[in-house]
């Protein structure tokens, strides 16, 4: 019992299996299982959020090839108000700092390098709509698993 059945698809199966295979995503077309470490590499981003959880999203350009925006999420390690022009952090590899002009003024960030979440895609609040979590927070290396909401 079981397996394929005799009959006039069985002669088609091959075509129906190419067309089948067409037409599902590939990781390298899209952020569907794998972060593509290109769409974090830019310095320049569109925005930054302070979240709610008191983290701090930064909003990627990506490349031209993604639609959706990619989105990392540091830990914000300290909060200054005004602009801070001498921080010793900031020759530090290990932190960056980020410059908002916020509601009561302008407001500097240190913020960890590397970050907690990476993710694809951003919902009302800033977070990403589709999150891959980096225990380690050593970057983009192979090690970061997709967290699922299922």
């Amino acid at each position: 019992m079981g397996g394929f059945r005799n009959g006039p698809v069985g002669g088609h199966v091959p075509w129906v299996m190419a067309v089948f295979m067409w037409a599902l995503p590939s990781p390298a077309w899209s952020c569907d299982t794998q972060l593509n470490p290109q769409a974090f590499q830019s310095s320049i981003s569109n925005s930054t959020d302070l979240l709610p959880n008191g983290m701090m999203a930064i909003r990627h350009l990506g490349t031209n090839k993604e639609a959706s925006p990619h989105v990392s999420v540091h830990r914000v390690m300290m909060t200054l108000p005004g602009r801070q022009l001498t921080i010793p952090e900031t020759k530090d590899p290990e932190y960056l700092v980020v410059e908002v002009d916020g509601t009561i003024g302008w407001m500097t960030y240190l913020v960890a390098a590397h970050a907690l979440f990476y993710g694809v895609g951003q919902d009302g609040l800033g977070f990403p709509e589709r999150m891959w979590v980096d225990s380690e927070e050593d970057g983009i290396n192979g090690n970061e698993h997709l967290n699922r909401h299922d």
